[in-house]
């Protein structure tokens, strides 16, 4: 059908998303391999962990991201920063084996400094290329308050390299090295405080928590106090959101909505 026949939005907006064959209600159909972004070693787990323990458990391949070393996030004086890095990235080896991911990507950017540049989203580009997933997730790069830079400049820099994967200009040295190009079919936001869809992790809250807690350099058992109860609360908001005990939230975008989409909200 013509789109010009359509008189409402909402029509032409259902018709457009079957045309993309992208369902809000199974962002996951067809999907074989998924790129997680995450500023630090604990990000990806810390909102994703009982979604990507899913998908693995389902057979879609997860590859973690890593942009940065992680090696700020101490306050412990005694360690060095290039202790820390290598053991967070030790830690988060253990964390990711225990939700089925075999694949870690690192660019080692210094945390709490990662670049808003050119040069760190060609290098997420190239990895986009190199990988060829169906969907890449990210942290919401607009969630109120915010504090930490490498969460919203990863967010940002996740989708500009997903809108810039596909265009054969951009980053032609990948094109020397015998990498296409790739498009992204469509991306999905963490931390979000708008998602349209939720996975119900009731059943593997324990073990997402149990792998949080690899992290032992982030979460010693003083943290651990007030952080268990914190995160458990954010996933009972989300449950409530979602109709659920616990839930992990995901604001999910096709790709062709990454530019100029005035409803990004309707979604």
């Amino acid at each position: 059908m013509a789109f010009e026949e359509f008189e409402d939005f909402e029509t032409a907006l259902k018709a457009l998303l079957d045309e993309l064959d992208f369902k809000i209600d199974d962002p996951f159909k067809d999907v074989e391999k998924v790129l997680c972004i995450e500023p630090h070693p604990d990000d990806c787990v810390i909102g994703l962990g009982g979604t990507i323990k899913k998908l693995t458990s389902a057979g879609i391949e997860v590859i973690y991201l890593l942009l940065t070393d992680g090696s700020m996030g101490t306050t412990d004086d005694g360690i060095s920063n290039h202790e820390l890095a290598l053991t967070r990235l030790k830690e988060e080896k253990e964390s990711a084996e225990m939700l089925g991911v075999d694949k870690i990507i690192t660019l080692d950017f210094v945390d709490t400094e990662l670049p808003y540049d050119r040069e760190a989203r060609k290098e997420i580009v190239t990895v986009i290329r190199k990988e060829k997933p169906e969907m890449v997730l990210m942290p919401d790069p607009w969630l109120p308050y915010e504090s930490h830079p490498d969460h919203r400049r990863t967010g940002l820099l996740g989708i500009e390299a997903v809108s810039f994967s596909g265009l054969p200009n951009f980053n032609q040295t990948d094109l020397v090295a015998g990498l296409e190009p790739h498009s992204v079919s469509a991306i999905g936001f963490y931390y979000t405080h708008k998602p349209n869809y939720f996975v119900d992790i009731t059943d593997l809250m324990d073990l997402k928590l149990e792998a949080i807690q690899k992290h032992k350099s982030q979460f010693t058992d003083e943290i651990w106090e007030l952080w268990e109860p914190y995160l458990r609360t954010i996933a009972l908001y989300y449950g409530k959101l979602g109709g659920t005990k616990y839930a992990e939230g995901i604001r999910f975008v096709p790709g062709l909505f990454l530019h100029l989409c005035p409803f990004y909200n309707s979604l």
